[in-house]
């Protein structure tokens, strides 16, 4: 079966878009897009999240990330002062950024941000020396122990490329991680946005908190 360890290793997908493919591997090929391509980003709203971590079970499960590394974390406070204090929950992961700092960080040019603004990493070109990690200012970015190569969430592209969501957004049983298409958003998806671009603080990179 082919995952996403087995094609960031070996480069055998091909991500196919309207603007034309992308090959994840020794040569990666970057498309020019149109105004009518997808821009894939993930709305998180923090209220519906209830702490459950169902969405860091099911990406250590799609992405086979070494032992207590994840690609995507539920962050935990306390607001409120005493004896009104209650815990808040706060999804979080890679926020593909509209330019990101880990792009300019790399040495060797292994990262790249795809027209469909899903920033990925070529471990093909990635000599895991660490200074991307460093530069993202989420934490987001992690060295696998096992292969010595930087990793990051990616919106799992392998399962976008065919059509379905990112594993953490179909396992969250309260929905609090929305994903679609900024130039074609529909749905929940479209009405979150909505709310969000009128929100103060909005931002225009690709993780949204409402």
């Amino acid at each position: 079966m082919q995952t996403r360890r087995t094609f960031i290793k070996n480069g055998l997908l091909i991500f196919v878009a309207a603007s034309g493919a992308v090959t994840y591997g020794n040569a990666i090929e970057k498309t020019t897009a149109s105004p009518n391509d997808p821009k894939y980003a993930m709305i998180v709203i923090s209220q519906r999240c209830m702490g459950c971590n169902s969405c860091m079970a099911a990406c250590k499960l799609q992405n086979g990330t070494a032992e207590n590394l994840f690609l995507t974390t539920v962050k935990r406070a306390e607001e409120g002062n005493y004896p009104d204090i209650r815990e808040t929950f706060h999804p979080t992961g890679c926020h593909h950024c509209a330019n990101p700092p880990c792009i300019t960080a790399c040495p060797e040019g292994a990262i790249l941000k795809l027209d469909n603004s899903i920033v990925i990493t070529n471990w093909e070109k990635c000599t895991g020396d660490g200074a991307c990690v460093d530069a993202c200012p989420y934490n987001a970015r992690i060295i696998d122990p096992a292969e010595s190569k930087a990793d990051s969430c990616d919106f799992c592209l392998h399962l976008v490329s065919q059509g379905h969501r990112p594993s953490c957004v179909g396992s969250c049983p309260t929905k609090a991680r929305l994903f679609g298409d900024l130039n074609n958003p529909e749905g929940e998806f479209a009405k979150a946005l909505h709310k969000a671009q009128h929100e103060k603080g909005f931002s225009s990179t690709s993780l949204h908190y409402l």
